[in-house]
């Protein structure tokens, strides 16, 4: 059986191919909103300025998504504001992916799971594959589970059991905080962010992202839904 990280790395692949034209499709309805010059710049990739848009690697993708949500894609009826935040969400775990780190197999349904509702909202058919690739872990890991109980074990991945809920929200939100070297004024302008609300400007498309991958993993692991982290935030 595929590992965890293999399975997500089909996913990521096909969310790539999934996300490519309708991004290239949707940014050129609205060439007028964001200049071919500023898609690159938000990219922040060079690399990226002779191929075409449809061609750009899933983190390019996902990054101009981010940037542009207010001008582009929040026109489209098929994407909302939990949409929006799948778009985050999954900009953080392609960043654990490409940075090696563990995928508990939690961890990996989350992740597929939020790329193949993404691909189902925008009509992609690799919403499919992904679909199948996700069924195929579930029930990978209840087989492991069922082995495990009948040898007596509790089957749990070692850093699932650590993100429990079991630890305080507050300190789960302050670790992650200093862990990420995020100031909480660019955090509660995240929160809003995510939340559509209004929020002053960040400094840069980058610290934007970066400050609104630290909301979504403090969602993960402390499971408040954003209108109570935004409380916690703005209490601290």
């Amino acid at each position: 059986m595929a590992t965890n990280q293999e399975l997500v790395n089909k996913a990521i692949g096909l969310l790539r191919d999934g996300l490519a034209p309708f991004v290239a499709r949707e940014l050129k309805i609205n060439v007028h909103e964001v200049p071919r010059d500023k898609l690159n710049q938000l990219a922040n990739d060079p690399n990226l300025e002779q191929r075409p848009i449809d061609c750009w690697d899933v983190l390019a993708l996902l990054k101009v998504m981010e940037a542009t949500w207010n001008q582009v894609f929040r026109k489209n009826k098929a994407l909302g504001r939990f949409e929006h935040s799948l778009v985050s969400e999954l900009h953080d775990w392609r960043n654990r992916w490409a940075h090696q780190h563990y995928f508990s197999s939690e961890d990996a349904e989350r992740a597929l799971d939020s790329a193949e509702r993404l691909l189902r909202a925008i009509e992609a058919h690799q919403a499919d594959e992904v679909g199948r690739i996700r069924r195929e872990l579930r029930t990978g890991h209840l087989n492991q589970q069922a082995t495990s109980n009948r040898r007596g074990r509790t089957a749990v991945d070692p850093p699932a059991a650590q993100n429990d809920g079991s630890r305080n929200p507050e300190d789960a939100i302050r670790n992650i905080r200093a862990e990420r070297h995020q100031s909480w004024s660019n955090l509660r302008k995240a929160v809003r962010a995510l939340m559509d609300e209004p929020y002053e400007p960040f400094g840069t498309p980058n610290v934007e992202t970066s400050s609104k991958s630290a909301v979504r993993r403090m969602q993960r692991e402390t499971g408040l839904p954003l209108e109570r982290l935004k409380v916690m935030v703005d209490s601290m």
